[in-house]
């Protein structure tokens, strides 16, 4: 089933995945692609252009009753198949709040270095490099989404490029937009020091240099004086009531992600 490229077609590949895990016992023999297959994640993302035939070394594996054997098969014989990760894509991975512990997926297999590269409005794009073990799972469509929510905010608002705030700011696409728009200045705030690493890189590479401050803290504990806007970007599901407020005592906009 093989492309005269050598690739082979995404669902077949999963089908071949699949195949390993049934003779390994760790879902049924009837097992379906639908319900039972590990989640796949590209080690590469370009926006929506995924390719739909599968490379070598691409593919990130995620489930929950992955093991270390399943995990040195799927390496060895299935050769699309960059890293094999044990953990539930419901699961929080990094840090929540000051009362959680820092949450990673466990890596059984292979190298977890993920790329995303975001088209945006302004021209031009950003790349975001992460470890999915250690990140939130977010695909680069859903980052070039926040960017253009973002992008049409500032735009219908008309607000002030001076200072911003991007409070929970990950792995700083959201901060990097500001500087790449024109703000004066960015204050990059994140309480999982593990993000403020990646954030470090990602700067270096998408070529800032300067214009910014980075904060490794609970929201509520930062304080920087007055801004112009704060950008709040949280968890699904968390409860942003009190984020909010405390972003309004800071800043003089407050846009929610």
């Amino acid at each position: 089933m093989r492309c005269e490229c050598g690739k082979r077609p995404l669902d077949i590949v999963m089908s071949h995945i699949l195949k390993v895990m049934i003779e390994e016992g760790i879902v049924p023999e009837k097992a379906t692609l639908r319900r039972n297959s590990p989640v796949p994640l590209s080690g590469f993302y370009y926006s929506s252009l995924n390719p739909q035939f599968i490379g070598e070394q691409t593919l990130i594996l995620l489930h929950p009753d992955f093991t270390g054997e399943v995990a040195s098969r799927l390496a060895d014989e299935v050769p699309e198949v960059k890293c094999v990760l044990k953990g539930s894509p419901q699961s929080t991975v990094g840090q929540l709040d000051k009362a959680s512990g820092i949450n990673h997926f466990e890596i059984l297999e292979g190298d977890d270095t993920q790329i995303n590269v975001m088209r945006t409005l302004l021209g031009e794009k950003i790349v975001l490099v992460k470890n999915q073990s250690k990140h939130h799972i977010e695909v680069a469509m859903t980052t070039e989404d926040k960017l253009v929510r973002l992008h049409n905010y500032l735009n219908n608002n008309n607000i002030k490029k001076g200072v911003a705030i991007d409070g929970m700011c990950g792995l700083g696409a959201l901060g990097i937009y500001l500087l790449k728009c024109g703000f004066e200045k960015v204050i990059f705030n994140d309480i999982n020091p593990e993000m403020i690493e990646a954030l470090k890189n990602n700067l270096e590479i998408n070529g800032i240099s300067e214009g910014y401050e980075i904060f490794n803290l609970g929201f509520e504990d930062l304080e920087v004086g007055n801004a112009d806007l704060c950008v709040i970007d949280a968890f699904p599901g968390v409860d942003i009531g009190e984020i909010v407020k405390k972003a309004e005592e800071m800043a003089d906009d407050v846009v929610v992600i």
